[in-house]
């Protein structure tokens, strides 16, 4: 009995996939919609604000960078407030560390869909993230 209800089931399922597949609705009963230009404009501006969006946190770690090595001087010099202005220094490093990262990871997202779109990031326009480590 139950392999016959096995096979009932098997060749019901195979109907229902033929079904779908000759009406063009998947499983959630909505048509797959081609992509159009309103949303490739849609992708094009995303992918425009990721890339506003990877220079700011670039800026910002730089900007971190800049105060911690500021930090690391003025310990250097005024040995009253070293213990603070060691932690600060670290503390500055470790921000610098972390808006790097999420820059990378928005570079990744922009690799990844902009490529797909043809419109990888801009290299040229991007600075060095090393640079600010040469002068240390």
């Amino acid at each position: 009995m139950q392999n016959a209800e096995g096979r009932e089931r098997e060749v019901f399922g195979r109907d229902m996939a033929e079904k779908r597949s000759a009406n063009g609705r998947g499983r959630s009963g909505r048509k797959a919609r081609p992509r159009t230009d309103a949303a490739e404009e849609t992708l094009a501006a995303l992918l425009g604000d990721l890339g506003e969006l990877r220079a700011y946190l670039e800026q910002r770690g730089r900007h971190t960078y800049e105060l911690a090595q500021r930090f690391a001087e003025n310990a250097r010099r005024d040995p009253s407030s070293r213990a603070y202005d060691e932690r600060q220094a670290a503390m500055l490093e470790y921000q610098h560390y972390i808006w790097h990262e999420i820059a990378g990871l928005v570079d990744k997202l922009l690799a990844t869909y902009g490529a797909a779109e043809g419109e990888g990031p801009d290299d040229a326009a991007r600075p060095d993230e090393g640079d600010d480590t040469k002068s240390q």
